[in-house]
């Protein structure tokens, strides 16, 4: 009965004020109950293991928040074999504190809660530091490292990893030992790729080979060893002897390139093979004999017959010019914006009395208009006025004006209305009334785009290819005429070729071309007229940054009149004794560059990534059938995902 008036004091308290007053105070109290109480006083929920059960004595004077409180719940399960560890959902698990130690996840958590964390290791062996842990880890709490991996993870309580980080933080210093190796017969870069591919294939059986750094010194070809003491002591013996049968060594050496072409580095070694082979002033003389350099293209390799002396330079040189070349994206804009307007308006006409008329012959005929106002009204008088009895001059004339007519009119642009015909008294009269008003606009965006390694040319070409006429000629007597024709390219080309220079400045040396078929010279020709706006020029452009390589603004404006004097200058009335064309043409060119470097895997991904994911976009917007994710997968045997 006492103990339940504790509890129930402790309720009403702490749901009154927020914490529990008058202290706690349990007497062999039955640890379920305990677990119930404070999941009311804190408002948290608790998944009890079945097994759970045990005895609580608490006795607290001072009065206990809800924070504080959760705390002492904890120490409690934990002086009874249990312990909470913390759900998905915000609840926690009362469980044995040998499986908790196995369940838990938590990283940052405090006091007596159960947490896992990873402690990373610079330079301490992860297995040696862990013998040493384990002394202090609880006898149910979790470790574990293996070679190869510079961390040792453990399962404790929060204030225990304390105390653990402490410990590893005092054993994980750098205790490495510098030594310095003076090479006679065998290259520091040489000798240097030696070092580390020993590292790498004993470092799953000892993981002390791994923690040896080999850096080579040219200037004095030597090579330095960092490192533990004893892997040094280790390595030290090892490239002595290696070294030293380099002298005893045949003088044929076979260098496999990793980077580098050996068809192009050839003549360079070649060149310098002389100055090599010439004896030194001084120590460290040999003899001047012949050097022989050669390459084998199928193993991409280098084969040098020379002396040992010699062999070491010319590997250090082959060692410094095999490096990766960074690779440069370049991607062009080229931006057109056109506006073209034309205008016309004019009236012809024709007028002619009969034998006896007093009207005299006039007439207004444009060379700027259509159609041709003498041919039609001709064709049309002379049909109208042809009969039976007509004779064949008349015949052959009539048909020699009804084809120009036709010519004629089939240059006609906009509106044309006429008339024509004969008089009683056997005049004649024709007029033609000709109008048009034309806009044309457009707006042309391409966006070429290549990838070249540094230094190589590239060149990127999309478009046709149209038949242009060269020559024309013809057998004796006009006999079997024949042409010649050549293909030129017509569409979008890019050439560039970049340099990259100091601080990730590009030089680019840049061709660029945008052509395109306009028509033929005139109707009845098969002669083509080609558009054309070609930019060649060298630029300097950072990583990455935007640079306009040129553009053209131009603004043509053309009026064209033809008019009967004094009275085509009648105003308004001269408009019917006159013909005028007007046109306005406006363009804007614009090319904008943008090259970025690309010097790693890393690089390439993400840039292959962003056209990638653009047309891949552009072909859902399109809700076409034809999918790239799935050619991919198809063809290519990959996913968008492991792209």
């Amino acid at each position: 009965m006492k103990i339940l008036f504790v509890l129930l004091f402790t309720l009403i308290s702490f749901t009154a004020n927020a914490q529990i007053s008058g202290g706690l105070n349990y007497k062999d109290a039955d640890l379920r109950e305990f677990i119930e109480d404070v999941a009311l006083a804190t408002r948290k929920t608790f998944i009890i293991d079945p097994g759970v059960a045990g005895k609580v004595n608490l006795v607290s004077s001072k009065n206990v928040d809800a924070e504080l409180l959760f705390e002492i719940f904890l120490s409690v399960l934990k002086v009874n074999g249990y312990a909470a560890t913390s759900t998905v959902d915000g609840g926690y698990k009362i469980i044995p504190v040998n499986i908790a130690f196995k369940d838990s996840v938590e990283e940052d958590a405090k006091g007596d809660r159960i947490a896992t964390k990873v402690f990373f290791l610079r330079y301490a062996d992860p297995v040696k530091v862990l013998g040493v842990v384990q002394q202090y880890v609880n006898p149910k709490g979790l470790s574990f490292a293996r070679e190869g991996l510079q961390a040792i993870v453990v399962s404790d309580y929060a204030h225990n990893l304390t105390r653990i980080q402490s410990i590893i933080a005092e054993i994980d210093v750098d205790n490495s030992v510098v030594k310095i190796v003076k090479l006679k017969n065998t290259s520091a870069r040489e000798m240097a790729d030696v070092a580390r591919q020993i590292a790498s294939e004993n470092s799953n059986n000892q993981s002390s080979y791994q923690s040896v750094k080999a850096i080579p010194i040219i200037a004095s070809n030597s090579l330095i060893l960092k490192g533990q003491s004893q892997t040094v002591e280790r390595y030290f013996p090892i490239i002595e002897k290696l070294d030293l049968e380099n002298a005893s060594n045949g003088s044929l050496k076979v260098v496999k390139l990793k980077y580098a072409n050996s068809e192009t580095l050839l003549p360079t070694l070649q060149a310098l093979s002389d100055s090599i082979a010439a004896p030194d002033v001084g120590v460290n003389k040999f003899s001047a004999e012949k050097i022989i350099i050669s390459n084998y293209v199928e193993a991409n390799a280098i084969i040098i017959k020379a002396s040992a002396d010699a062999q070491k330079k010319i590997i250090d040189l082959i060692y410094s010019l095999d490096t990766p070349r960074a690779q440069v994206l370049v991607e062009a804009i080229i931006v057109e914006v056109s506006n073209n307007a034309a205008k016309s308006l004019g009236v012809q006409y024709v007028l002619a009395g009969g034998e006896d008329s007093k009207v005299p012959f006039t007439v207004s005929n444009y060379s700027n208009t259509s159609p041709n106002i003498l041919a039609a009204t001709g064709a049309l008088v002379l049909d109208d006025s042809s009969d039976s009895s007509s004779s064949a001059t008349v015949e052959n004339l009539s048909g020699v004006l009804r084809s120009a007519a036709i010519d004629s009119m089939l240059g006609i642009n906009g509106l044309a209305v006429g008339a024509a015909g004969t008089r009683s008294d056997g005049g004649i009269f024709g007029v033609i009334l000709n109008a048009l008003s034309g806009d044309v606009k457009s707006n042309i965006l391409s966006t070429p785009s290549i990838m070249t390694l540094d230094n190589e040319p590239a060149k990127f070409i999309v478009g046709q290819e149209i038949p242009i006429t060269t020559g024309e000629a013809l057998g004796s007597s006009n006999a079997n005429p024949f042409r010649t024709i050549d293909r030129k390219n017509v569409g979008v080309q890019l050439e560039v070729v970049p340099q990259i220079n100091e601080g990730d400045e590009i030089r680019l040396k840049i061709r660029q071309e945008v052509s395109s078929v306009s028509g033929p010279i005139a109707t009845t020709s098969t002669e083509l007229i080609t558009n054309k706006r070609e930019m060649e020029t060298t630029v300097r452009v950072g990583d990455g940054e935007i640079i306009v390589l040129g553009g053209l603004i131009q603004q043509d404006e053309t009026i064209s009149v033809d008019k009967i004097p004094l009275l085509g200058s009648i105003p308004v009335l001269g408009k019917a004794f006159s013909s005028e064309q007007k046109s306005k043409s406006n363009t804007n060119l614009m090319v904008f560059l943008r090259p970025t470097i690309v010097r790693t895997s890393e690089d390439a991904r993400a840039v292959t990534e962003l056209k990638y994911g653009y047309i891949s976009d552009s072909q859902k917007k399109a809700k076409t059938k034809l999918s790239l994710d799935d050619m991919m997968q198809d063809v290519v045997g990959v996913t968008s995902e492991q792209e």
